[in-house]
């Protein structure tokens, strides 16, 4: 059924994983979506192909870029972040000085609705700068956006799906290193399908979510050293899975990142160090396992 009555979506972060899944939900239930990106040939993909779904080349970073693409819209729905930091600073320029400029926008276009992903377990106090960061943007929206917009603010672990960062990665190495060294091997995580992030997404749109912070799960909680395992199945060599204690961990992050390679850092060790997991059955918002979805991607 049709709900959009012609609405316009504006996603920032459209062409990233969970972004191009949120476009296509949301061209197919017949919304006007509006996408600003700094690289339009190298974004527009399957995006351009999509109907109702306007790609704009932008620098989103200067907040005379920013405001004029919240004229004339619905429902703002903010998907960027990173996990690595290319200079310090970055986690905080991202998740929460980025998020004031979006929630000035929504505040002086008068937006209806803001729709934030988070991540599972930030908090002011958290241990690492990346969920400290992630916990700012969250406290900025709840005290800056005006009473009148709707917000909601999604927690989920890690997304899992066609397209990922963290299955797909581990299945590629697979096919070039016959031993894979792994840092917090007993790290636990409770992935979601992405998918499911987008339906939740689509639930808030609707107005059929009426909750302001969503926590989202899986069925299941996996070891990293399980998830790994798993994935590396798929590769061509089924590598040797390696867990290093903590001080060869550590020693790992540091060479990547002196050596500019993003695969861990030591902040990342941080996060890893509190499970992404969640206690509330409640939260699970999936019955869908990794198993059970998976294998049509990673193989």
């Amino acid at each position: 059924m049709n709900k959009s009555n012609q609405k316009t979506v504006l996603i920032l972060g459209g062409a990233g994983f969970i972004g191009s899944y949120l476009c296509d939900a949301l061209s197919r239930a017949g919304y006007k979506v509006r996408i600003p990106t700094r690289n339009r040939e190298r974004s527009k993909g399957g995006l351009i192909i999509l109907q109702n779904v306007e790609l704009i080349q932008t620098d989103i970073s200067k907040i005379e870029n920013l405001e004029p693409l919240f004229v004339g819209v619905d429902v703002v729905i903010n998907c960027l972040g990173i996990l690595h930091e290319a200079r310090k600073g970055d986690f905080v320029k991202f998740h929460a000085k980025f998020v004031e400029d979006i929630v000035s926008s929504c505040n002086n276009q008068k937006v209806s609705k803001l729709i934030h992903l988070s991540a599972l377990k930030s908090s002011a106090s958290a241990p690492s700068a990346y969920l400290r960061s992630k916990a700012a943007g969250e406290k900025i929206i709840a005290e800056n956006l005006h009473k009148s917009i709707v917000s909601h603010i999604l927690q989920p672990s890690v997304v899992f799906g066609d397209g990922d960062s963290f299955l797909s990665m581990f299945a590629k190495l697979a096919n070039w290193l016959p031993l894979i060294p792994l840092a917090k091997p007993g790290a636990k995580f409770q992935p979601i399908f992405v998918g499911d992030v987008t339906q939740t997404v689509m639930n808030c749109i609707f107005g059929d979510e009426k909750k302001s912070l969503i926590i989202l799960c899986g069925p299941r909680q996996y070891a990293l050293i399980d998830l790994v395992r798993y994935a590396t199945g798929f590769g061509r060599l089924s590598p040797v899975i390696i867990p290093l204690p903590n001080w060869a961990a550590y020693l790992q992050a540091r060479t990547f990142e002196l050596l500019q390679i993003n695969l861990i850092t030591r902040d990342n060790l941080a996060s890893m160090s509190i499970d992404s997991t969640c206690e509330d059955v409640a939260s699970i918002a999936s019955r869908r396992t990794i198993e059970s979805i998976a294998p049509s991607y990673l193989s």
